[in-house]
């Protein structure tokens, strides 16, 4: 097995999976996504979002937090920092217990950023306040524009996307609640 110091997300995410005798379509099966999109995130070729690593975590039975954790080595982590800030980067705010439900991150999308690759979707609820800047929020192709100090509540099991449309970074408390 990987050790969690040593390994980038996709890499502990595969050890995990083949410990627990999972091949790579029955886990992408459990999580909702293609079997071909789970090798790009084992193989670190794609970042995945953090909908997928809470369902990734429940499908293996672990706790939600487990492949949010920074990896160990300065240079992994920032590599893993620099793929994230292609789109928006996360830092967890509530420590990972396995009974909890609801989970707090502080978000920072880029300005002039777009979502790209898979939407976001998992169970439960989620609640996004605008600390700074605006964003676009699109929840089942219905777009809401929020500015600073305004937020949006919405069940998290419809396809959701962030984007930053403004000119400069936009900061956000984003909270899930996830069953």
């Amino acid at each position: 097995m990987v050790s969690r110091d040593e390994s980038t997300v996709g890499e502990r995410i595969k050890s995990l999976r083949m410990d627990r005798g999972l091949s790579t379509k029955e886990l992408a099966l459990k999580v909702g996504c293609s079997d071909e999109y789970l090798e790009w995130v084992e193989e670190g070729q794609v970042e995945p979002p953090v909908a997928l690593l809470l369902r990734l975590a429940k499908a293996m039975q672990l706790d939600s937090g487990s492949f949010l954790e920074n990896v160990g080595t300065r240079a992994k982590r920032m590599e893993e920092v620099a793929k994230r800030t292609k789109h928006y980067s996360y830092q967890t705010l509530t420590p990972p217990e396995a009974d909890k439900h609801l989970m707090a991150f502080s978000i920072a999308i880029p300005p002039k950023t777009d979502h790209d690759g898979v939407g976001y979707r998992h169970e439960g609820e989620e609640f996004i306040y605008v600390l700074e800047g605006k964003v676009d929020v699109t929840v089942d192709r219905l777009r809401h524009t929020l500015c600073q100090k305004e937020s949006l509540r919405f069940n998290s099991n419809l396809d959701h996307f962030i984007s930053n449309p403004g000119e400069t970074e936009a900061r956000l408390l984003v909270i899930l609640y996830i069953p």
